[in-house]
């Protein structure tokens, strides 16, 4: 995060009395006020069970709070993490080329691991955009998943980073590891950012067992893709679901729910998604593969409007 130029107490002054509310309300059984007052006046920093009390009785989370100190910005690695989110739903050259720039920029400037892990994933992604090649991009990958390995438990921020690596992996090690992170997932199911990584290790998933020809097995994980890109209401993915549900079925003979495919292009033509209806009717087998050899810069910007 950037060097915040906002006193903390000045902040909390004007948004306490932007909501109308008293010092004394602020301050309420946690604190005395004249402890309230000093913070207000910078006299002292409050603890963080002070902070987090403060800001629950101003109505406000940490992270807005810290946006309004960066004055409505992002700080540089703030920006990063955010940039590497969207990655998983507007996955582009442009995107990964930005990150790099942003990301190599910080690592100059100060040592922070995370950002390293997510510069390696990006040029991991970038050799995929650019030169089709899984072998090297798992060159990348392996530098993250070196340190990921050693790790007793992973939190969203290493989930991020595991999910765009998982190409790493043969198909069942890439199980292995979903089912673990959808484990951590489901205990963060109030948050949509976990709702969102839960969708994308799943499609990443059904990626790498479709290449493998393990169809029982891939539509078992896109049930839940579909299930999850419906409760979401993530319109692109649930048609990428269907199309993938029907290749599956179809592959093993499972003639019980025709028409997927065409339901599938009709969601695309309601979005106006016609690259990616022309992409399904090419070759549905391959369509939205991430790691094999197929055009991805055709699909570039149709994910982020859903």
């Amino acid at each position: 995060m950037k060097e915040i130029n906002v006193p903390i107490g000045s902040t909390l002054k004007k948004i306490r009395e932007n909501k109308g509310y008293t010092q004394k309300e602020i301050s309420d059984h946690t604190m005395a006020r004249s402890t309230y007052t000093k913070f207000e006046n910078d006299d002292i920093t409050p603890t963080l069970s002070k902070y987090l009390a403060i800001l629950d009785h101003m109505d406000m989370s940490h992270e807005e709070f810290i946006y309004l100190l960066n004055d409505f910005e992002l700080g540089q690695k703030e920006t990063i993490s955010y940039l590497f989110k969207q990655l998983e739903r507007n996955p582009t050259r442009e995107l990964v080329k930005e990150i790099l720039e942003k990301g190599e920029k910080l690592a100059k400037e100060r040592y922070d691991q995370l950002i390293l892990d997510m510069l390696n994933a990006c040029r991991g992604y970038l050799v995929l955009f650019e030169e089709q090649d899984l072998t090297k991009a798992k060159v990348y990958a392996q530098k993250v998943w070196d340190r990921m390995e050693t790790l007793d438990k992973w939190y969203l921020a290493e989930l991020h980073i595991i999910n765009s690596i998982l190409y790493l992996f043969d198909s069942e090690t890439a199980a292995l590891l979903t089912e673990r992170a959808l484990v951590t997932l489901n205990q963060y199911y109030h948050l949509e950012e976990a709702k969102n990584l839960k969708i994308s290790f799943l499609l990443h998933l059904t990626n790498l067992l479709m290449m493998d020809q393990k169809y029982e097995r891939a539509l078992f994980y896109i049930k839940q893709l579909e299930v999850e890109s419906s409760r979401m209401d993530f319109s692109v993915m649930f048609a990428v679901a269907l199309v993938r549900k029907e290749v599956c079925m179809t592959k093993i003979g499972d003639t019980s729910e025709p028409g997927l495919i065409d339901r599938a292009i009709r969601i695309f033509d309601s979005l106006g998604k016609q690259s990616l209806k022309e992409l399904v009717e090419t070759d549905p087998e391959n369509f939205f593969n991430l790691y094999s050899n197929y055009p991805l810069d055709k699909i570039q910007n149709e994910l982020l409007a859903h």
